[in-house]
């Protein structure tokens, strides 16, 4: 007798192949970014099993381009293997990272389609396709409509024609395009939807300065109004968020940071830890399907955290001038003191100090002082003095007259003015002399 509970789990945008901030991993021979990806991937692969997962559907993005070396091949169809084994069904969707840039060569994906392996079905059209489940689940298959990514090249190179107004036309496109797939259901059979997009409305976060963004965006109307998915799992922004609740659409964001933008950050004052912002939580959403007449969500699907590589960001503001580095070794202190623990992560320091005290600060001495990080680095703000100059020197004047006039700004020297006056129109008179010589010398 079949379960009653169909189990899916969504994830997207690993960008496998990201290598920045990390060095060789001796183990492996890998970067440590390349591991830290698939460290991520393993943590996916054991909940699915742990959970008895039916389908797993990756919303696109594998690598980090769209020719990953075979290294970077191999270490995700493990994975993908590792799943299909235990019976999970994997849906791989084409991610704009994983899309060749000419249409007659084949995507990273092609090899799956090539030798038709058992439980793998790859998106690279805008379609539904029917995913076969393992014996006892709910049902005998799993309706994907599948909108893998596009641009705005190719959606006008398709329509064949020159077009007055490209972002109506494009939208009206997009329209046409998931309404046809929303009538291919069967609703007698689950279903759902999993695009690789950027609808409008999303919050980018800070990953897009590396990643970019799409140059066609989609409303969230366009993509769900009449429609009969219950799910609608996105990929290609990689900032958790979900952008409806009914229908429930929802970007997972990336398995694992990539910046310090996605990190937390510390504001560290001279005596006390001011604010603590948390960084993005990296994961995926977990949800099921039941059958009550139509199928529809038994709950709200649930986001599942992974433990990825932290990012830690100090914010110090203005160092203390006589001692830099003191101040740095305190303020630090003060963090741990907070509770916050650098083991194995990548941390900044920013702080603001004058030009002339930048030197004092060693960045092999602030990587010693906080060893346990993975990397540390220093984003100082060397601040250069400006001079303002005194409004009682704005007009021209005589040697002897800035003489009088300065002296005249030194209250503690009144009992020495005559003195120092005449000490210095001396000197004055002893420069203009030996300028004199030399023009007429």
């Amino acid at each position: 007798m079949g379960t009653e509970t169909l189990r899916l789990l969504h994830f997207a945008d690993l960008h496998l192949g990201v290598q920045s901030g990390g060095r060789i991993d001796p183990a492996t021979g890998l970067n440590q970014r390349i591991v830290d990806v698939c460290d991520r991937l393993d943590a996916l692969c054991d909940a699915a099993e742990a959970q008895q997962v039916h389908a797993v559907l990756f919303a696109g993005d594998a690598f980090n381009n769209q020719h990953p070396n075979p290294t970077l091949q191999s270490l995700f169809a493990s994975r993908v293997r590792r799943l299909a084994r235990d019976g999970v069904a994997v849906f791989l969707l084409i991610g704009n990272h994983d899309l060749p840039r000419a249409a007659a060569l084949a995507h990273p994906f092609s090899i799956y389609d090539a030798l038709e392996v058992e439980r793998v079905v790859v998106g690279d059209r805008a379609q539904v396709y029917r995913m076969p489940l393992r014996d006892g689940a709910p049902a005998p298959e799993l309706q994907v409509a599948a909108l893998p990514h596009f641009s705005r090249h190719q959606v006008l190179a398709a329509l064949g024609e020159d077009v007055p107004d490209p972002d109506k036309v494009i939208e009206e496109q997009v329209a046409r395009t998931v309404r046809s797939l929303g009538d291919a259901i069967d609703p007698s059979l689950p279903a759902v939807f999993v695009g690789h997009c950027h609808v409008n409305q999303a919050d980018i976060g800070p990953a897009h300065a590396l990643f970019g963004v799409s140059d066609v965006e989609v409303s969230l109307s366009t993509l769900t109004s009449g429609q009969p998915f219950p799910y609608f799992g996105l990929g290609h922004i990689h900032k958790r968020q979900v952008l409806s609740s009914d229908p429930f659409v929802a970007y997972p964001g990336s398995l694992e940071r990539v910046d310090f933008g996605e990190g937390e950050r510390i504001d560290v004052g001279p005596a006390a830890v001011t604010k603590h912002t948390d960084a993005e939580p990296k994961g995926y959403y977990r949800f099921d399907l039941v059958r009550n007449g139509d199928w529809h969500l038994d709950a709200e699907p649930r986001f599942e955290t992974i433990d990825a590589r932290r990012f830690v960001t100090l914010r110090l503001g203005d160092l203390a001038p006589t001692d830099p580095m003191d101040d740095i070794a305190r303020r630090v202190a003060l963090v741990r003191q907070s509770g916050v623990a650098f083991d194995d992560a990548f941390v900044r320091l920013t702080a603001s100090l004058s030009a002339p005290d930048r030197a004092r600060v060693s960045t092999g001495a602030v990587r010693n002082l906080i060893a346990e990080a993975y990397d540390v680095r220093l984003a100082l703000d060397a601040q250069v003095s400006t001079l303002v100059r005194d409004p009682r020197f704005a007009e021209p004047m005589s040697e002897n007259e800035a003489l009088d006039h300065f002296l005249q700004t030194k209250q503690d020297w009144s009992d020495d003015r005559d003195t120092l006056q005449r000490l210095g129109r001396e000197i004055i008179a002893q420069v203009l002399e030996k300028d004199l010589a030399k023009v007429t010398g």
